[in-house]
């Protein structure tokens, strides 16, 4: 009795402390959602979001004045040569008056010839009034990049919800796939033990006997390798939810599910994957982008018209009148600054960009022939696992009937055990087709949701 509750302690002890054995039941939305929410390449693309917002800030402060503040303190000494006047007679000032007297200038009249401090001190302030469209191109672009952006984290969006609906539907179809052996070798076991009783009262031969034996122990190695199949699948998917490997999940589902209808009007073929294909947006964002930068570019050569203002302080300075006093002053004005030539520097921009727009419309075409072929080889593949799913069907009947009748004629010894086993491994193909029918079109759809840009 006490090693009986020992063992139930150690036992508790264990799963209390095995997070692992706890097991994380997701629906096919749950497994998306927690996909888009943790994988890291999502977390790339909502960066570079972020970053066409700096851009935009950065573009938005061409239209604000630029200010700025340059002081300088330094020691000197007297450097010769460092004012033309060295040398020269000029009068003695006291308060701005002339005292009558004159003194020869030295390099840092009228200080002794000495080292001393300096300080200067200037406060710029520059507008721009005009700069030929650069400023408002330049924001377009930053704004057009945005939406190229999120064009491609809803495309990052939308490939991840595909590989995920691909591995989950995998992972629904190897469920039922193992329900299907498990259920074909029950029924070669319950064969079995028919077998070795007919073979102890004299009926069978010890042949029926071998054969099912055989037959269970194939059941069972296919048996492991499915199951080996769907954990590398489950591998996969707890990948793409960032999931660590001692995670366990469940998917929770089934792949008998109607065909969505509204996914396969050909009609608006082109114009939806124009539309509302995210790649495609994408393009075509990256194009307005190259569009506004050739329109910056094109700026370079036009004048720039712009106002400045100057406050400035200086200590130390010798200039006139001479003396030690603070000197403070101002300036302001327009100006204007023309590119007369660079080189060629600013054409080659521009036909670099012009280049790059011809190259995204050659990608944009390029994709949407590929994405228009896709469809209809999706919706023609559809209608035709359509057809394939009811004859499936209608095979099964037949072949649930035939085992019927196979069983019935074993039990009587009218048959052979090769002919029960062969109408019972028919049933077990006929099921195991229309699984992979059933598979098949939701990846087909799936595959359709994606070039249409529909995540759920």
């Amino acid at each position: 009795m006490k090693k009986c509750i020992v063992i139930s302690l150690l036992m508790s002890f264990v799963l209390w402390n095995s997070p692992s054995l706890a097991q994380k039941a997701l629906t096919l939305d749950d497994a998306i959602r927690i996909a888009l929410d943790n994988n890291p390449s999502i977390k790339i693309n909502q960066s570079q979001v972020k970053e066409a917002d700096a851009k935009k800030i950065q573009a938005y402060s061409n239209f604000l004045p630029q200010a700025e503040i340059v002081s300088k303190y330094f020691y000197t000494n007297n450097t010769s040569g460092l004012f033309p006047l060295e040398g020269s007679s000029v009068p003695v000032m006291n308060n701005g008056t002339p005292t009558g007297e004159d003194i020869i200038m030295h390099a840092k009249a009228p200080f002794p010839i000495l080292d001393r401090d300096v300080l200067t001190m200037d406060m710029n302030l520059i507008y721009t009034l005009y700069a030929g469209g650069k400023r408002k191109n330049a924001i377009e672009s930053t704004n057009a990049l945005k939406e190229a952006y999120l064009n491609d984290l809803r495309e990052t969006e939308g490939n991840l919800s595909l590989n995920v609906k691909t591995i989950f539907y995998n992972v629904l179809f190897l469920d039922e796939l193992l329900k299907v052996y498990d259920e074909t070798l029950n029924q070669i076991l319950e064969h079995l033990h028919m077998a070795e009783k007919s073979y102890q009262e004299g009926v069978r031969s010890e042949f029926d006997v071998l054969m099912f034996k055989t037959k269970s122990t194939d059941f069972n190695s296919q048996l492991i390798e499915l199951k080996s199949k769907k954990e590398i699948a489950l591998f996969a998917l707890k990948a793409l939810l960032n999931f660590t490997e001692t995670d366990s999940i469940i998917c929770i589902g089934s792949i008998n599910t109607s065909i969505n209808y509204s996914l396969l009007s050909s009609e608006q073929l082109s114009d939806s994957i124009d539309i509302r294909n995210n790649k495609m947006q994408s393009l075509k964002a990256m194009k307005k982008v190259l569009a506004y930068k050739e329109k910056v570019d094109k700026a370079e050569n036009l004048p720039t018209l712009f106002t400045f203002g100057n406050y400035h302080i200086y200590h130390g300075l010798d200039t006139p009148p001479f003396d030690q006093a603070w000197r403070q002053g101002y300036a302001i004005g327009v100006g204007i600054k023309i590119n007369l030539f660079d080189g060629n520097l600013s054409k080659g921009k521009v036909q670099e960009t012009r280049a790059g727009i011809e190259k995204i419309a050659g990608y944009e075409e390029s994709f949407k022939v590929q994405f228009k072929n896709k469809y209809l080889t999706s919706v023609e593949h559809i209608h035709s696992l359509e057809s394939q799913r009811e004859s499936v069907m209608d095979n099964i009947k037949v072949a649930d009937k035939a085992y019927e009748i196979a069983m019935v004629g074993y039990k009587n010894n009218v048959i052979t055990t090769i002919e029960l086993n062969d109408t019972q491994l028919n049933i077990t193909k006929v099921k195991i087709q229309l699984l992979s029918v059933e598979k098949d079109i939701l990846l087909e759809q799936a595959n359709l949701q994606y070039l249409l840009g529909v995540i759920y």
